[in-house]
This record gives structure tokens, C-alpha cells and sequence, in this order.
């Protein structure tokens, strides 16, 4: 029983096309303007950020009478030290941004098990928005070149959190330092999801994968067979004489 080359290549081409989008992207595509939203929305959980009250437009000229955009980027993603003191909102202008750190027990526990001082952590935010459209300053720390969140989690760096953590979703997106234990924190700015997708996400989708391409290739076998019984059969002749 043969099956035709052509279908043959068909069948070959769809797997291909198939498992070739069953990887787990790092980014969306295209990138939100995250920072343009931050700059526009009144509404930000823990913004850090002073001035920031009225309405979009009011926000928005404000933010601008202190900031470019690249300085405003800067601003929010560079780490800072710590102000554990009691914060203080009265007599800041509007360019200040709020340094207070709450180190818990909790994230304390967490400096001291990468070696870290009580007294030497840094504060760092990403810029996040979140599956629901809101945005979030979410705050991490830094200490003795390891990560820490809020539950005292610790981690290497930026791919470590994004697999990691459980603080955001892989629906979340993410406006952070690609070297998210550097301080204060130069280098390449990334817009990422916020966790890497369950690997069983990508185990039940190859199974689709090879369930729907396994159905397809019975079809055509089964056809190829039918057609074949149905072709008559050859009939003997002589061979032709010289």
C-alpha cells in the first residue's frame, strides 16, 4: 500500500508547523508600553512615586515637569537602600520617591540565608501589570547578590524569579532589569511575563498535538487503502515478440 509523497509531506509540514509553537515565549509580542501606562494611570498599587494624585492628564504634566521617559524608567527600576524609617509624605516635591522598605521577619530570614546584613538591603521595584489591566510597583529586595520577595523567597536572578516565584502568573507582564540583582541596576530593561508557563501546559499540548496529527494520518492510510482495493487489478499479457 503506498501513500502519495505529497501526503506524505503534508503530514511531515503540520508536525513541524505544530510543535515549532509548542515553546513557552519570554515576551509578548508586540511589548506593552508599560511605562507609558504607569505614567498615565491613577491608580497604581504601592506607587513609590510623589505627586501623583488627580486625574490622568494632571498626573501625566507632572510627571513630565520632572521626568523624560527614560529618566522615569530609570527612576522606577534602579535598586535604592533601604529607609526603614517611619515614611513621610509632608514636604516632598513632586519628584520624590518613597525609599521605604518593610523589612519583615520574614524577609529578614530571608537576607540572612543568602548571607546577607540586616542593614545592607537594597529595595527594588518591577513595574507589573497584571492579567486584570491593573499596575503594580511590586516590591523586591536585594542582598549579598540574591533576590528576595516578600515571602522571603530567595533567588538567583530575573529567570530564576520568573520560574519561581508565586507572587505573579505567566499572564502578568513584567518591566524589569535584565540583571535583576544588579545595584543600583544599569544594564538591558526587559518587558517579560511574569512566570514561565507550567511545563504540564506544554506536555498536554504535545499530547493534542500527536492525538490530532495521529487521527489525521489514520484518514489518509485509510483512504490509501480503499482506493487500492478499489483500482482494478492488472491482466496478464504476452510480452510483445521481435
Amino acid at each position: 500500500m503506498r501513500i502519495r509523497t505529497g501526503v506524505l509531506a503534508a503530514v511531515i509540514m503540520s508536525i513541524a508547523l505544530t510543535t515549532s509553537g509548542c515553546g513557552s515565549p519570554e515576551s509578548p509580542d508586540p511589548a506593552p508600553n508599560l511605562v507609558g501606562d504607569y505614567a498615565r494611570s491613577t491608580t497604581v498599587v504601592n506607587d513609590r512615586l510623589a505627586g501623583t494624585g488627580g486625574s490622568s492628564g494632571d498626573r501625566m504634566a507632572n510627571i513630565a515637569a520632572y521626568y523624560s521617559p527614560e529618566q522615569l524608567q530609570a527612576r522606577l527600576l534602579s535598586a535604592f537602600p533601604c529607609d526603614t524609617s517611619a515614611p513621610d509624605d509632608s514636604g516632598h516635591g513632586g519628584d520624590f520617591f518613597d525609599t521605604h522598605c518593610d523589612l519583615t521577619r520574614t524577609v529578614l530570614d530571608g537576607v540572612r540565608r543568602v548571607g546577607g546584613s540586616d542593614d545592607k538591603v537594597a529595595g527594588r521595584v518591577v513595574l507589573v501589570k497584571h492579567e486584570d489591566g491593573s499596575l503594580e510597583l511590586l516590591t523586591l529586595f536585594v542582598a549579598a547578590g540574591r533576590l528576595i520577595d516578600t515571602n522571603g523567597k530567595t533567588y538567583a536572578g530575573l529567570d530564576d524569579f520568573r520560574e519561581n516565584n508565586d507572587l505573579l502568573s505567566s499572564d502578568d507582564v513584567m518591566r524589569a532589569p535584565r540583571n535583576l540583582t544588579a545595584v543600583p541596576g544599569e544594564g538591558e530593561v526587559v518587558t517579560v511575563y511574569g512566570h514561565t508557563r507550567s511545563p504540564w501546559h506544554l506536555w498536554a499540548l504535545g499530547g493534542i498535538v500527536v492525538v490530532l496529527l495521529g487521527a489525521a494520518l489514520l484518514v489518509v492510510l485509510r483512504r490509501a487503502a480503499t482506493r487500492s482495493r478499489r483500482a482494478p487489478a492488472p491482466t496478464d499479457q504476452a510480452a510483445p515478440g521481435f
